[in-house]
């Protein structure tokens, strides 16, 4: 097949372990019309052919260290993580340069050398990784984060080129190159204005209204799934400048932090928004319950608690009054540290489906004391919308909506008063 001029693939792999096998994975890649950029993360041992462009050297150079120092570290994981640091270091120099269109890691325990370039590269880039750990009893946090990472299982170990090793290699091979061959194809047209949301099953039928709204608007709103990922995954869309606002409609990810749900999203989630300045509307979707797994398994963790059987693999907890209260405490403390425009809804008719009038988790005094301790804890610096109505009502929805749109109105006239002022 001829060269696609317009693809090069950074291979990354330990040279001195896995040097046939990478060298096999480069062929396949050059077999199917790219260019190969390989990377030697290796840092031990003899690195076995083919040569790599990017030398070990180099990339312990990139990390302001170099071969003899990390030979003197104190752990093999100190090395490790220094190692990791100039393969990041790299690649984004090479992004930048426009000259790698994709990146393909194959190895074993080795894999986590990539891992920080990989979070660091933008979404839509293509990212390719190959290992052994892809499977088992894990998570694939360790490979994914918060970025599209595509993990593919090596099935056996990666040593030699054999019978089953090779259709995975190839199939490796092919998926980098596709993949960065359709991002090089025609974009669809987005209006360019973007607001981070996210929901969860419980507040789709607002978002999905608001969704419908806001794109009459001329604005898009791209969505994350507030399962304790896809809250962080947004927050780093925030981070990278990439939307103009946030939707915070479920924000059931700080309940799972606060009492050890499984989708908590870190300490600092519903933070960065504020912290960058974005305008923001928040709403306490969800925040009345917490995730756990089983519903024996979570009845046995939480005794005493209204459960939900969300799904076979899937149980809501229902907070009680105490723990509502210590969630206004946090909202409020949350929602006061943003340096942008902050509006508050909340709906007085429930926070979730099960959370209704005559549903498995309604409590009138449990959210009356959310709203308690958020109003007290907000001192009335920042106000609170009460609305009569569910979650998931159309005029919940259209009062949200009023407010996202008032919310980016006052965010344009402050920043274009600032550049006026600057000019």
């Amino acid at each position: 097949m001829p060269t696609d001029a317009g693809i090069e693939v950074l291979l990354i792999g330990t040279l001195d372990t896995k040097g046939p096998e990478i060298g096999f994975v480069a062929s396949e890649i050059e077999r199917q019309g790219a260019r190969v950029c390989l990377l030697d993360s290796g840092t031990a041992g003899v690195p076995a052919l083919p040569r790599p462009d990017v030398t070990r050297d180099e990339v312990a150079k990139a990390a302001g260290t170099s071969l003899a120092e990390l030979g003197l570290s104190t752990s093999r994981g100190e090395a490790l993580e220094r190692m990791a640091e100039g393969v990041r270091v790299v690649t984004l120099e090479l992004f930048a340069a426009g000259r790698i269109q994709g990146a393909l890691c194959v190895g074993g325990a080795g894999v986590s050398l990539v891992v920080p370039a990989f979070q660091a590269l933008p979404v839509g880039f293509p990212k390719v990784l190959v290992s052994p750990l892809a499977s088992g009893r894990r998570t694939l946090e360790m490979f994914v984060g918060t970025r599209d990472v595509a993990v593919m299982h090596s099935v056996c170990d990666i040593v030699g080129v054999n019978a089953l090793s090779e259709a995975v290699f190839r199939q490796a091979a092919g998926a980098v190159v596709g993949m960065a061959r359709a991002m090089q194809g025609p974009r669809l047209s987005h209006s360019g204005r973007s607001i981070a949301a996210t929901m969860n099953g419980n507040t789709t039928p607002a978002v999905m209204k608001i969704r419908e709204a806001m794109a009459a608007r001329g604005v898009e709103l791209i969505v994350f799934h507030a399962n304790g990922v896809g809250g962080r995954a947004m927050e780093a869309l925030v981070d990278d400048g990439a939307v103009e606002g946030v939707l915070d409609f479920t924000t059931t990810e700080l309940s799972g932090e606060e009492f050890g749900g499984m989708m908590g999203a870190g300490a600092r989630r519903m933070e960065v928004a504020g912290r960058v300045g974005l305008p923001q509307v928040l709403v306490p979707g969800c925040i009345d319950m917490l995730t756990g797994g089983p519903y024996a398994e979570t009845a046995a963790r939480h005794p005493g608690k209204r459960l939900y059987r969300h799904n076979p693999a899937l149980t809501l907890v229902r907070l009680d009054q105490d723990e509502m209260a210590h969630m206004g405490a946090v909202f409020a403390r949350k929602a006061l540290a943003a340096r942008g425009p902050v509006r508050i809804v909340v709906p007085l008719g429930g926070l979730s489906i099960p959370d209704s009038p005559g549903g498995a988790f309604w409590d009138e005094a449990a959210d009356a004391a959310f709203v308690g301790a958020l109003i007290e804890g907000l001192d009335g610096r920042i106000p609170v919308d009460l609305v009569d109505a569910h979650i998931n009502d159309d005029v919940f929805a259209e009062r949200v909506t009023r407010h996202l749109d008032e919310a980016l109105v006052e965010s344009m006239a402050a920043r274009t008063g600032a550049l006026d002022a600057d000019g």
